[in-house]
């Protein structure tokens, strides 16, 4: 009992450790500008496409101000962590970006309102 106690305080750890250290503006802005761009279906495609561009932006982030680009380690959980909860934010960024687009297209639109 004692070892999953252990494991159970880690998870947490690496939990809190990763949305610490979680930059959610990158991820945010393309998938809002992919959401509000390209309209239809494929949410998976948009938010892969989201969210690559995101990572990429954070990890060469500290080049503008001279340092080392800090690349994601994909082995540690922490980054696991954070790049799971960055797909499920550009998930969720463009599917209310594109309802939101929807409903402003009907809104704009002159056809009579059948009630």
């Amino acid at each position: 009992m004692d070892e999953a106690m252990q494991f159970f305080w880690a998870m947490v750890d690496a939990t809190q450790a990763a949305l610490i250290g979680l930059n959610l503006v990158p991820v945010s802005l393309t998938a809002l500008i992919i959401g509000l761009g390209l309209g239809g279906q494929r949410y998976l495609l948009k938010t892969l496409l989201a969210a690559v561009p995101a990572i990429l932006i954070a990890a060469v982030w500290p080049k503008v101000y001279g340092m080392n680009p800090i690349w994601p380690d994909v082995t540690q959980l922490e980054a696991e962590i954070q790049i799971g909860v960055q797909l499920v934010l550009a998930w969720m960024i463009i599917r209310a970006a594109g309802s939101l687009k929807l409903v402003a297209a009907h809104a704009t639109s002159r056809a009579p309102v059948k009630i």
